[in-house]
């Protein structure tokens, strides 16, 4: 029988298009390979109640004007910032980020006034 985590880290290679990565193939330190993601899996029994309970908050106040929520985290004294949200957000984001680029959206240029 299948492993949790190694049954959650295919779940997440489906989920994303990617490729799961066994742990005996040193293709990559990765658990699943993706054209833009570098996703490394962690699965656990719980995840914090303090980390669920702000991506809740981000999730109500980004409803109203259709917002993709996300959690911003710090440490004090640390500069570095992470990203929190669910993973059909940032799936979202990407398919948005795909569109725009494969489509730029047309600025006119009005009169006299150059590219």
């Amino acid at each position: 029988m299948d492993k949790a985590w190694k049954a959650f880290e295919r779940r997440v290679a489906e989920k994303t298009g990617g490729e799961r990565i066994p742990v005996a193939d040193r293709r990559s330190h990765l658990d699943v390979l993706h054209p833009l993601l570098g996703i490394e899996c962690k699965y656990r029994r719980t995840v914090s109640k303090f980390l669920k309970e702000a991506l809740e908050q981000a999730k109500a106040g980004s409803e109203e004007e259709s917002l993709i929520p996300v959690v911003v985290l710090g440490e004090k004294y640390q500069s570095d910032m992470y990203a929190f949200m669910d993973l059909d957000h940032l799936l979202k984001l990407l398919e948005i980020m795909k569109t725009l680029l494969e489509e730029p959206p047309t600025v006119l240029v009005g009169e006299g006034e150059t590219e």
